[in-house]
């Protein structure tokens, strides 16, 4: 008990934490530039939703729709990202719904360019006001998401629903209990260094107060709510719909790679199955790379013939030249030959079968049934699992090898490490800004946007950027499914982005380097500084710009204009302009956006009870998020639609992301209590329940559905089955149906979702442009 005695002798704690290593300080504004920040933030995001409002005014047709629907009038660049209402989307009928999905379910693209199962389309009726965005977007029925953007937009959505209800719940304890609590029941006797904003948090209370009570009990009950409030959105929708009687083999030798023998073999150990159909995957890497070029210099040479001057248009074949020629001839010339290119690497494919082949049965139950009493055998040593859905799959990566994949895996993982462990902790923002504070002799003289508002941007920066390093080098990984990857994406953007956010710099370390530095040296920790009150000022400030400034970005979409910017700049001419407003429709990232929601979820339940001032703030956050999600995905991206048997993992494991709030908010109220409180009492009830959490959560898996009857965790379409061949190797038809076959590739690769009753890539719309 000596040492704990010696903590808590009467000492300036407040100074002691608050002093940088060289016992100087430049954030000595009032209320820790709180005010400062949100007007800053509120001027930014009037700003930029009045410039997003404006570029849409200028726009022709909603976003996405605009990319795909050109009705014979040129599209500025305005009108490819900022679009407003002319444009028609379906009101589905059940029957509507119905027929869709059984289109799906044949593999191809009948949903795209078949019109005689769809209902009329419905117009989103909406004045021309300069805000009618607004309505529309908030008047955006389910259906009408699921029809264009698929299953996985609505499930999404759900689980931002249910983080609004707990986090309004939050907010209301915070202003209505805790707020009140720290305000009016503590004492700044001998704490005349604590500023306004340290008034309002626990901290202001005496720790020998009986009021701590107040957070314990708080503390405790925030636990159950979550857990019982989120059960629901990973019950809700929770179930998927695909072909489950397709299965998937892989590590299939050689000699083997035969349908014959693979039929036969799958036949004589199942006599009563009937198998419709089998089908082989070849190495396509090389293939799909060339494709694209092939395609590309297609929609470029039909550009030119229904250009009404294709003799007059020119193009740059070289970059580095100022040599032009005529640009039909040039794209003729390049098609021929691009078109032997991709007809010898097609051919080569097919004599390069790999190890993995998908067989169809003709019923679940039978699937089920090989899947489970499947026993590989001394000489096929099969490996035999559900398939994922067809659009789900990277057919470009199904080549590389298991242990070529774990060898990336390891050499990714740990330069990622290093780099965003290492260099890129924002704290190290801060010192920066300090340093030069101080180099210039202006220690008091900084105004409160350089010392809140401009770290707290810097901040937010990094935290944006981390998650597009995260995601490029999974890319490079080479992910054999859509679902796998942007499950991926989202455990490292998580981890990495509350260890560098969240952990290090509230436990006032500078860096992770400061970490290894006090794990080698003799110093002990300074406890009794984690989880200070002007670190939750800083969250407050935080969590302030993510909200209004990041959600305005996300509406405009920068990065995305800037890599369709400099598309049109490196295109050898204006002929190439269809082929890159298609190859812009990428998908929805929900593994860096279920990232970034999760953090600051995470933040605000940390620091809601510590800081209740930050939970309007987070509410205003996730309102504001889910409007711009709901946005984004209905007019800026492309649809998405990760079905398979796992494909629903990253919903389910977004909520379970969300008991990391609870556990840390745990450990963080059990060490205030242990280090700076002489609250045994309140320390131990809090470890038990720390305790008893983890056990519910390691052992009985509260969060699961909460329907009465199980459901399966797949559904079985009805209709055929989806055909498993890449549409690299589906036999090409005439030159307007190659587009066809080959749009999803550009788009996405989805079928079903995100498509009208008017052909998407109608030749006649597509390319008839005035000059």
């Amino acid at each position: 008990m000596d040492v704990f005695e010696d903590m808590f002798v009467e000492r300036a704690w407040s100074d002691e934490c608050e002093k940088l290593p060289n016992k100087s300080t430049i954030f000595t504004n009032d209320f820790n530039g709180i005010p400062e920040t949100l007007l800053l933030n509120v001027i930014s995001w009037l700003l930029l939703v009045g410039l997003f409002t404006a570029l849409r005014h200028q726009a022709g047709d909603y976003g996405r729709l605009a990319l795909v629907n050109n009705h014979g009038t040129r599209k500025r660049w305005t009108e490819v990202f900022y679009s407003r209402a002319t444009s028609t989307v379906h009101t589905p009928t059940p029957e509507a719904s119905t027929s869709r999905m059984q289109n799906d379910a044949e593999g191809g693209r009948s949903s795209i360019t078949s019109n005689t199962s769809e209902p009329p389309l419905s117009p989103i009726h909406s004045d021309q006001g300069f805000f009618a965005w607004i309505k529309i977007t908030w008047k955006l029925q389910k259906e009408q998401i699921k029809t264009h953007t698929g299953p996985d937009a609505i499930h999404y959505l759900s689980f931002q629903q249910h983080l609004m209800t707990v986090m309004a719940i939050v907010t209301l304890v915070s202003i209505i209990i805790i707020l009140p609590v720290n305000l009016f029941n503590g004492s700044t006797e001998g704490r005349t260094d604590l500023n306004e904003f340290g008034h309002t948090t626990m901290e202001n209370v005496s720790p020998e107060s009986p009021w701590r009570w107040v957070h314990v009990i708080v503390t405790i009950m925030y636990a159950p709510l979550i857990v019982l409030i989120m059960r629901r959105a990973s019950g809700r929708n929770a179930f998927k719909t695909a072909a489950t009687r397709t299965i998937m083999i892989s590590n299939i030798s050689a000699s083997d790679r035969n349908k014959t023998i693979i039929r036969h073999y799958i036949q004589e150990l199942f006599p009563d199955v009937n198998i419709e159909d089998v089908q082989i995957a070849y190495n396509i890497s090389k293939l799909t790379v060339q494709n694209a070029e092939y395609v590309k210099i297609l929609d470029a040479r039909m550009y030119c013939e229904h250009h009404r001057d294709k003799d007059t248009l020119q193009v740059t074949p070289n970059l580095c030249s100022c040599a032009k020629e005529n640009a039909y001839a040039y794209y003729q010339r390049e098609e021929r030959k691009l078109s032997g290119d991709v007809a010898r690497l097609r051919a080569a494919a097919l004599n390069e079968p790999l190890g993995i082949a998908f067989i169809t049965v003709s019923t679940v139950h039978e699937a089920q049934n090989i899947v489970s009493h499947f026993t590989p055998g001394t000489y096929r040593k099969w490996n035999l699992e559900f398939a994922p859905s067809p659009d789900d799959l990277f057919w470009e990566n199904l080549n590389v090898s298991k242990s070529n994949w774990y060898f990336k895996w390891g050499i990714v993982n740990f330069i990622l490490f290093l780099t965003l462990f290492f260099l890129t902790t924002p704290a190290i923002v801060l010192n920066f800004l300090n340093a030069y504070a101080l180099a210039k002799g202006n220690i008091y003289q900084i105004s409160p946007v350089v010392s809140e508002f401009l770290p707290t941007l810097l901040l937010w920066t990094l935290a944006a950027l981390m998650p597009v390093i995260v995601a490029f080098s999974d890319k490079w990984l080479a992910h054999y499914t859509r679902s796998l990857q942007n499950y991926s994406i989202m455990i490292k953007c998580f981890c990495y982005l509350l260890l560098m956010i969240l952990i290090l710099p509230s436990l006032g370390l500078t860096s992770a380097q400061k970490l290894i530095e006090w794990s080698i040296s003799n110093d002990t920790i300074r406890w009794y500084c984690v989880f200070m009150p002007d670190r939750g000022s800083f969250y407050v400030n935080y969590v302030i710009t993510a909200a209004f400034i990041g959600t305005a970005l996300e509406l405009l979409r920068f990065p995305e204009l800037i890599v369709y910017i400099w598309m049109l700049c490196t295109a050898k001419s204006k002929a190439e302009t269809p082929y890159i407003r298609k190859s812009i429709l990428i998908e929805f990232p929900f593994g860096i956006h279920y990232a970034w929601t999760v953090l600051v979820f995470t933040i605000s339940i940390v620091y809601s009870v510590s800081c209740p001032l930050i939970m309007p703030f987070a509410m205003i956050y996730i309102c504001f998020k889910h409007f711009v999600d709901r946005h984004n995905l209905f007019f800026a991206y492309g649809p998405s639609n990760m079905i398979s048997r796992n494909g629903g993992k990253i919903h389910s494991t977004a909520v379970t992301m969300t008991k990391s709030a609870i556990v840390i908010l745990l450990v963080v109220m059990a060490m205030i209590s242990v280090f700076r409180e002489r609250g045994n009492a309140r320390a131990i009830i809090l470890f038990m329940t720390l305790v008893l959490t983890l056990a519910l959560f390691a052992l009985m898996s509260p969060i699961k559905r909460c329907a009465s009857v199980p459901r399966p965790s797949v559904v079985e379409v009805a209709g055929p089955a989806p055909i498993y061949v890449p549409d690299v190797l589906r036999p090409r038809a005439v030159a307007s149906g190659t587009l066809n076959n080959h749009a999803a590739t550009n788009g996405g690769g989805v079928t079903g979702y995100g498509s009208d009753s008017v052909s998407d890539f109608d030749i006649s719309s597509q390319y008839s442009v005035d000059a």
